[in-house]
């Protein structure tokens, strides 16, 4: 069955102490930076071959920033921390799906 493409597909990101993501089907998801950035799927953070999780969280800053993003293609956003950590690529279905966030009302 394919996929809902509005559901996975951003209108609008902005950065404002959390990052936001308008979605195309007019949803809006929340996620706190620290929150996301110990969800890091990249082999930095997540070993290849067993899926375990390898950052410890107590590592990252509790007042971790993004610094930059970028898009990749039209499925995903990466982001370059304040802790110099840049090899996250977060998908928008696992964003959407997976990772936590608030859900804020659509009106």
């Amino acid at each position: 069955m394919p996929k809902d493409r509005k559901r996975y597909a951003p209108k609008d990101i902005y950065f404002d102490g959390k990052m936001n993501i308008i979605w195309k089907d007019g949803s809006h998801t929340i996620y706190d930076y620290w929150e996301l950035r110990t969800s890091c799927p990249c082999a930095d953070c997540v070993d290849e071959w067993t899926g375990e999780k390898t950052l410890d969280d107590a590592t990252v800053p509790k007042d971790i920033m993004p610094v930059q993003s970028a898009y990749i293609g039209n499925y995903a956003i990466e982001i370059l921390w304040s802790d110099d950590h840049d090899s996250g690529i977060f998908t928008f279905e696992n964003l959407r799906d997976t990772f936590p966030h608030e859900e804020k009302p659509v009106h």
